[in-house]
């Protein structure tokens, strides 16, 4: 019996052991069957491609500056627009009364100043009649001290008139300054009130929500008679002409895309044909995930064709030959971002780390680990791994030639 456990002991650890040796998912028995293709490199315009959706120029969320209910709606989805266009009409009943008391508060401090509203600025405190009427009577004081001084030192006057008169002096004195002083607070006070009318005027004019560009309504989001607080969205207003196509190049073209450069568009909607633009921005930085850099195109829209929303493929020419291979799409392998071909040497599957540039019909143009000459594995790809076993099959075709165009 004690022999039995030594024997057990070993049979799990060898099992344990064959558990750990074999793979995640089994690999075929035997070769894998696959159809080959030996590429040559071609030369091709070189192309950047840019994907994406075509945008206004400028897509604004217009927003109620005050608080009021909608008395009318003056433009709708779809309408035109120009710039300061009036959109959205907010019943200003309200806001009228409030700026005609401010009006009112603002007439009244320059009555008080005795100035018009376009001389306002220019208001001397000194020259306001309180002040002049306090000036005279303390200068009209000081004289009468002086003659009582005069008398006082002749013997002519008696000591209490003299206190009297220097009382006089004194409060003549205290009145200028308080004139002064409510002079300058008045005229403080016409300013105030003075922006106070035009807070008030503005808000007013607030009351008429007006589109801060030229374009078109792309969306409204009030009803007539909705109450709104300030801050509210109303409408959206999208700048049809020109439109925006954002993309990401490859950081391989920087330094090659510059602004003016054509832009050649094409538009997965029956009809609209293809569209000519420019390069409108290149993006200064490069992302380090994607390794790729923005830039944005635009497109002239004068009669309306282009709608924003519309997928769009968009190709600029930089000019110069590049040397690329052409595979089929089916032969490339993408797993955890990295992206590969197959090639057979010596009967084995050897990975080739690629670039795709772009696609050409059913092909994709590809740079990378390739040369003249490889075999290119097309099938059976989801069971290819590093030196997998292969069969090339019998094929129309084994050897192919470059082919010509973009």
């Amino acid at each position: 019996m004690i022999r039995v456990f030594p024997i057990v002991i070993a049979l799990l650890l060898a099992l344990a052991g064959c558990s750990k040796s074999e793979p995640v998912q089994a690999r075929p028995n035997g070769p894998v069957q696959v159809h080959a293709l030996t590429v040559q490199p071609e030369r091709v315009e070189r192309i950047v491609e840019l994907t994406g959706r075509l945008g206004g120029a400028e897509e604004v969320t217009v927003s109620a500056e005050v608080d009021g209910r909608v008395e009318k709606v003056l433009a709708d989805l779809g309408d035109k627009v120009a710039l300061g266009a009036p959109l959205v009409q907010i019943d200003a009943s309200e806001l009228r009364l409030r700026e005609a008391q401010a009006d009112s508060d603002y007439l009244q401090s320059l009555a008080k100043l005795g100035v018009e509203a376009a001389r306002l600025d220019r208001f001397e405190p000194e020259a306001q009649a309180d002040v002049r009427r306090a000036e005279a009577d303390l200068a009209e004081a000081r004289r009468n001290l002086e003659r009582g001084e005069e008398l006082m030192k002749r013997g002519l006057l008696a000591e209490g008139e003299l206190d009297t008169l220097r009382t006089r002096e004194r409060v003549a004195t205290a009145s200028q300054q308080k004139a002064l002083e409510d002079a300058r607070s008045s005229f403080a006070l016409a300013k105030g009130r003075r922006a106070s009318l035009g807070l008030a005027r503005k808000k007013r004019l607030d009351s008429t929500i007006t589109s801060p560009v030229a374009g078109s309504v792309a969306k409204r989001m009030v009803a007539l008679g909705e109450y709104v607080k300030a801050g509210q969205a109303v409408a959206v207003v999208v700048v049809t002409d020109p439109l925006k196509l954002h993309g990401e190049a490859p950081d391989r073209y920087a330094g090659q895309l510059h602004r003016g450069m054509p832009v050649d568009v094409e538009l997965d909607v029956a009809g609209l044909g293809a569209h000519t633009g420019e390069v409108a921005r290149v993006g200064p930085l490069v992302s380090a995930t994607s390794h790729t850099f923005p830039v944005e195109a635009l497109f002239q829209n004068a009669d309306g064709t282009l709608k924003p929303g519309l997928f769009a493929r968009a190709k600029i020419r930089v000019g110069a030959d590049e040397e690329v291979f052409a595979v089929p799409e089916t032969a490339i392998s993408s797993v955890a971002g990295v992206t590969k071909v197959f090639v057979i040497e010596d009967a084995k599957a050897r990975s080739r780390a690629i670039t795709v540039l772009r696609k050409r019909d059913g092909d994709a143009l590809l740079q990378g680990e390739l040369k003249a000459g490889d075999r290119v594995v097309l099938t059976g790809i989801a069971r290819m791994y590093e030196g997998a076993e292969v069969q090339v099959m019998d094929a129309p075709a084994e050897a192919a030639a470059p082919r010509s165009g973009n």
